[in-house]
């Protein structure tokens, strides 16, 4: 069972800093800026909301055309007209009421990801889309910075299968849909070949896109049951009664 960590805001503070500061986290803001504008559809009628502030909304959130938009997060800008105070484990939203929700690098450094998780299906609508942008455990870049306990690159980050299974356990329709890495100009799709399936590996990030599905049980009668209700006898011969009536 996973171990719960006290909550701490400092590792994202630090990945936000290096991802608006530092040059290779300006380039995967680019990258992952240009992904998420190519993904999100422009929609008048659809509630968007972000949990967790990235400080990049303006370059890929077109609020004249993306429909209603809503930042949600423990703390941010209070002027920004769509920012709402809420914390990813407890979303101040009904349930079944989000068309489409984006968690930019949340989960690597939440206590509890599977309680967010929990609540992005509860707030999602059946068929509504989620997209995770998450750090890569496996990069090179984090594995070099390891021995710097205070860097943010020591939190719990999550390999794309890990949290591809734990999606389909909440019935969601997910894929790694891009990775981001150091010498790439724009998001790779998934893997065609060997090659990119290891330079993926070892990208620096990754996106998970995923669909909410909604299975509806629907109680069926079985049409066997009807048929042994009218017919009297044995309704199938066994292999020795065929036999026994052979001449």
């Amino acid at each position: 069972m996973e171990t719960i960590q006290p909550t701490s805001p400092l590792p994202r503070h630090e990945f936000l800093k290096w991802y608006h500061v530092a040059s290779l986290g300006q380039a995967l803001q680019t990258l992952e800026s240009s992904y998420l504008k190519a993904s999100l559809k422009v929609s008048y009628n659809r509630k968007t909301v972000q949990v967790g502030r990235l400080g990049s909304e303006s370059r890929y959130i077109d609020t004249d055309l993306i429909g209603e938009f809503v930042l949600a997060d423990r703390e941010g800008p209070r002027s920004y007209p769509t920012f709402v105070q809420a914390d990813a484990e407890a979303l101040p939203f009904a349930a079944e009421s989000i068309d489409t929700l984006i968690l930019p690098h949340v989960l690597e450094f939440v206590p509890d990801r599977h309680q967010v998780l929990r609540e992005v299906e509860r707030v999602l609508k059946p068929e509504g889309r989620l997209f995770i942008l998450g750090l890569n455990p496996w990069s090179p870049r984090r594995l070099m910075q390891l021995t710097r306990r205070s860097s943010f690159w020591n939190s719990r980050l999550i390999a794309s299968h890990h949290l591809l299974d734990w999606l389909s356990l909440l019935k969601f329709d997910a894929e790694q849909s891009s990775s981001f890495g150091l010498t790439h100009k724009k998001g790779r799709h998934p893997a065609k070949n060997a090659w990119e399936e290891l330079t993926a590996g070892l990208s620096l990030a990754y996106a998970v896109k995923s669909i909410k599905r909604s299975y509806t049980v629907i109680p069926i009668e079985s049409e066997w049951a009807k048929i042994t209700q009218l017919v009297t006898g044995q309704l199938l011969e066994t292999p020795q009664a065929t036999q026994r009536q052979k001449p």
